[in-house]
């Protein structure tokens, strides 16, 4: 086998298993957002209670278990977070379908949405300083990169065909 193969081998690889990945995550962003949606607003209060006890426990510190704790979500923002998901999980499942039938006009679309997505978290890990979303950005930035990379490839395939006819 080529080291060409080879390296085109790995990425497919990497490209692959991060949508699937990331398809799973979009998934689950889907069916939390609908949860959200249809179990009622003192379920999911005691729900965040819940959770949150046992952390605080831990580290008492936690801001994000201490505003939920002393604020809770309102039907509101409980709606809103819904909405979010729903359309996060959408968009990342559309975008995550284009690219897996190599569709070449969605890769620059996934760097940009993915893009944006990634400033969010990173926002998101400055402000809390949670590992948890620590790992999410890099998790992504590997995905990016994997996308790049097959995009690279593809256009080099293609600049080939064009070559050859």
């Amino acid at each position: 086998m080529s080291k060409s193969c080879n390296k085109d081998f790995i990425i497919n690889i990497g490209f692959y298993g991060g949508l699937i990945l990331k398809g799973a995550n979009a998934l689950a962003e889907l069916i939390g957002g609908f949860i959200m949606l249809v179990v009622s607003h003192e379920w999911l209060n005691k729900l965040v209670l819940q959770i949150a006890l046992p952390e605080l426990r831990q580290d008492p510190d936690d801001p994000l278990m201490n505003y939920l704790i002393t604020r809770g979500l309102n039907i509101s923002s409980q709606h809103s977070v819904a909405v979010f998901m729903l359309f996060h999980g959408l968009a990342k499942m559309i975008i995550i379908w284009l690219l897996w039938k190599n569709k070449m006009w969605a890769y620059p679309l996934a760097f940009v949405a993915f893009g944006i997505f990634i400033s969010y978290e990173a926002h998101s890990f400055w402000e809390n300083q949670s590992l948890f979303m620590l790992l999410i950005v890099v998790f992504d930035l590997a995905i990016i990169t994997m996308i790049a990379l097959k995009y690279r490839s593809l256009k080099r395939e293609k600049t080939k065909q064009y070559e050859l006819s």
